[in-house]
């Protein structure tokens, strides 16, 4: 806990002002396995609210043959080559998406990291 000033020691406040404890870091983490075709347009994570979390690290694993696309927060994809395995990190995130093909086969971990 962080109390006080220069002026006090550290050890007594004015009337007027306050204590607060640091913040402790939250993380949360999961993962899951993906098959057959998902569009764009569905995520497979959302935020519960804007500013929830404020750094994600999404990693997918491609086990098919074919590349696909990740996304973050709306914007650019990133592509996952066949048989491999990319990590993005993400400030604020609010939403993952994994957009596959017909048929192919994916696992995903999500590492999210709050302030409480």
């Amino acid at each position: 806990m962080s109390c006080g000033g220069k002026q006090n020691g550290g050890t007594h406040l004015p009337a007027n002002q306050f204590c607060c404890p640091q913040h402790q870091i939250f993380v949360e983490d999961f993962c899951g396995s993906l098959v057959g075709s998902i569009p764009v347009t569905t995520p497979i994570w959302t935020a519960p609210t804007v500013n929830d979390y404020f750094q994600g690290t999404f990693t997918v694993t491609n086990n098919s043959d074919a590349a696909l696309a990740i996304g973050a927060n709306g914007t650019a994809t990133t592509t996952v080559p066949p048989r491999s395995t990319v990590s993005i990190s993400v400030n604020q995130p609010t939403s993952f998406n994994v957009i596959l093909g017909p048929n192919q086969q994916a696992d995903y971990c999500i590492r999210l990291y709050k302030r409480v």
